[in-house]
């Protein structure tokens, strides 16, 4: 039986992830649909979502991104800005920022375990441990290709671009990367995920979204390549750094 705090957690993801790439779906691209298809297509939307984690976020957050290409101004809007000749700095920067937040992970679970707290693994380490080869090939599509759009969408673009326009920027970058932290709900990886949502920040600012996007899937796609590699030596404990 699931228990109180598990069901904040899935209303709190469910909103966030679901909801927002639909609202912002629906006032830029369903604007002119009669109302009784938005709620059928609605309907549809959040039925396969809640089976497919977020797979259809993403196919939302593309069609967003297409309407924006179709606009212009790529060199202004921050969504659509092309990376051009930093690509390669920052997917060096980026494996760079793996390494250091992998050793600060390894430092705070010692720490942890130091003052009686024992460490536990985020939910979808033990997804991949447990998962079928056949799921896992769509968990590898999860956390590498889709997490990193619809987060970045979300987190970035959504909530740092929204709250800097109100509050600041300084102010802007610690909220949205610590909803970013609290939506991975884990205590020895919390320093490294705010320390990406931080990092992210600063790249959609300079870079823009896909930049945001990169450094994302690099650190997903590091943590999943290694996550495999540990289950098939089923050697469980060097999973919590990741």
């Amino acid at each position: 039986m699931i228990s109180f705090l598990d069901l904040i957690k899935e209303l709190i993801i469910f909103f966030i992830i679901i909801l927002i790439p639909w609202m912002v779906f629906r006032r830029q691209i369903l604007n002119r649909t009669k109302k009784k298809y938005v709620v059928i297509i609605f309907i549809f939307y959040v039925v396969l979502s809640l089976f497919t984690q977020n797979l259809f976020p993403f196919v939302l957050v593309l069609l967003i991104l297409q309407k924006e290409k179709k606009r212009g101004n790529k060199e202004e809007n921050k969504l659509i800005k092309p990376l051009g000749d930093k690509k390669f700095e920052i997917i060096l920067f980026s494996f760079a920022l793996k390494l250091i937040t992998m050793l600060i992970t390894a430092l705070f679970a010692i720490f942890l375990v130091k003052i009686g707290i024992e460490p536990k693994q985020q939910t979808i380490v033990d997804m991949i441990q447990t998962s079928s080869w056949i799921k896992l090939v769509f968990l590898m599509f999860v956390i590498n290709l889709f997490a990193p759009y619809v987060e970045e969408f979300i987190f970035r673009h959504i909530f740092y671009r929204n709250f800097s326009r109100k509050y600041g920027k300084t102010i802007a970058v610690l909220i949205s990367s610590a909803l970013f932290m609290l939506l991975h709900f884990n205590l020895v990886s919390s320093i490294a995920t705010f320390s990406l949502g931080v990092i992210n920040c600063i790249f959609y600012d300079k870079y823009g979204y896909k930049a945001a996007v990169l450094n994302h899937f690099i650190t997903n796609f590091t943590s999943s390549i290694v996550l495999v590699a540990i289950k098939l030596l089923n050697n469980v404990g060097i999973a919590l750094l990741f």
